[in-house]
């Protein structure tokens, strides 16, 4: 079969100091995993909450990373946890967008709270007392997947959105 047969190699993808192998996907499948899925855990005392493992399998396998930046969102009562590719093409697009008194708001707003983290080997963040005072997390945190990035709400304040979202989706089609 020699070099002939190339699709059966596996993906090798270049992870901080390492190469990883990543998992190769059917003809037609892409190669991204999207954050999917509602999960329930519990924020220690110190600010300490674990990433679903979900979430993490999608950072390690697909990303080749699993540092990720978290920073509060611009309209609602959350944070958003960015994979380090995503959060580069959001920089990228927000300085392509030139210097309006929004792209400032949203620049101060989002990037400037924005930071870096480094899950543990548990799966762990600390998050910073600034950003869960944005969110208003207490005790019982929610992590939504959205697609490409995933939310980190406070359990009480998500079944409230939920509730609001539900509601204006109601005569929704998708036109599928």
């Amino acid at each position: 079969m020699g070099l002939t047969r190339v699709a059966w190699w596996p993906i090798l993808a270049f992870s901080g100091e390492k190469w990883v192998r990543r998992p190769r996907t059917k003809a037609g499948e892409g190669q991204e995993r999207m954050f999917q899925g509602e999960f329930s855990n519990n924020m220690d005392d110190k600010g300490r909450v674990s990433i679903p493992a979900a979430f993490r399998d999608a950072l390690k396998n697909c990303h080749a990373d699993s540092n990720i930046v978290i920073t509060r969102s611009h309209n609602s009562p959350n944070l958003v946890a960015y994979p380090m590719r995503e959060w580069k093409r959001l920089q990228a697009q927000i300085n392509a967008m030139g210097s309006s008194k929004q792209v400032i708001a949203f620049r101060r707003a989002v990037i400037g709270s924005a930071q870096e983290y480094f899950p543990d080997r548990q799966g762990r963040v600390l998050l910073s007392p600034a950003l869960r005072d944005c969110a208003a997390l207490s005790r019982s945190v929610r992590f939504i997947g959205t697609g490409e990035i995933f939310e980190i709400w406070d359990s009480e304040a998500w079944s409230r959105q939920l509730d609001a979202d539900l509601v204006l989706l109601q005569d929704f089609e998708l036109g599928l």
